[in-house]
């Protein structure tokens, strides 16, 4: 799939620690269903890089509350899927934030991806065996 991400695998990639004056912002999407529906993500609303099929990316960010966005295309359609195009989240010193991206496939138009926050512990697994995703962070 020419949509992949090819940087390194998540199990590789995220072994540094948090700085304790910082936090990190891990966004990935597991699972290959779209793969041609590739929005980029924005933090409070700067792009940070783009939604590719088995990727992850990997922002490291001041704490506090950020808005997350995934820039759908506005013809995109969420009829029936969970999550949001747009979430609010609280950065904690110290520690790593997942969001989990999903693609919702829309009846006539092309799909929407969706974010829903999950536990360290699950992001941690989901992200094991994912490939990096180039960004552009800037804290």
């Amino acid at each position: 799939l020419s949509g992949c991400a090819s940087g390194p695998a998540g199990n590789v990639a995220l072994t540094d620690n948090v700085k304790p004056s910082g936090s990190r912002l891990v966004i990935y999407r597991s699972s290959s269903l779209g793969f041609a529906v590739m929005p980029n993500y924005a933090v409070d609303g700067r792009v940070i890089g783009g939604s590719q099929a088995a990727g992850f990316l990997s922002c490291d960010l001041p704490p506090g509350r950020h808005e997350v966005a995934v820039n759908n295309l506005p013809l995109s359609t969420n009829l029936f899927g969970q999550g949001s195009e747009k979430v609010s989240v609280d950065l904690r010193a110290g520690s790593t934030t997942y969001l989990s991206a999903q693609p919702q496939m829309g009846i006539i138009t092309p799909g929407a991806v969706t974010l829903i926050q999950v536990t360290e512990g699950q992001g941690r697994a989901d992200v094991a065996n994912l490939h990096q995703n180039s960004v552009a962070c800037g804290a």
